[in-house]
């Protein structure tokens, strides 16, 4: 499953389900669990701060998944997008391993992100090399 269109349908998916997942109603529940021991302050300003902060991050990342879903239309032509999802991924794949050594993210759910990092970057570099022209000695 090395096809760069396959790459971009399951990622751009992916990446809107994100958004889904973040959306503060059906986030804010959850945060509780992400960040245990912590005052979040629920129902007070600061805390819809920090709901519409990790929103920003799933439009950022729907914006991305969109250009993924458009390019799997011809793939061949939207290939400089994988690199763009590498990045993505080795930024908040740091994000996520800061969150869980250093601040206060439950250890177990930034080594889950962190995992799917790794494996979104792991298959994105399969695909660029299979996609790669050959270099004839």
């Amino acid at each position: 499953m090395r096809s760069p269109k396959a790459f971009m349908i399951t990622i751009g998916v992916f990446y809107f389900l994100n958004l889904v997942a973040l959306w503060p109603q059906l986030f804010a529940p959850l945060l509780p669990t992400m960040y245990p021991g912590v005052d979040l302050r629920q129902g007070e300003p600061v805390f819809q701060l920090l709901l519409d902060a990790w929103l920003a991050v799933g439009l950022g990342l729907a914006a991305v998944g969109a250009v993924l879903l458009w390019g799997a239309r011809r793939p061949q032509h939207y290939l400089g997008v994988i690199p763009v999802v590498v990045m993505i991924e080795l930024l908040f794949g740091v994000w996520d391993l800061y969150s869980g050594l250093v601040s206060y993210e439950a250890l177990w759910m930034s080594i889950v992100t962190v995992v799917i990092h790794l494996l979104i970057i792991g298959w994105a570099i399969a695909v660029l090399r299979d996609t790669s022209p050959s270099v004839a000695a």
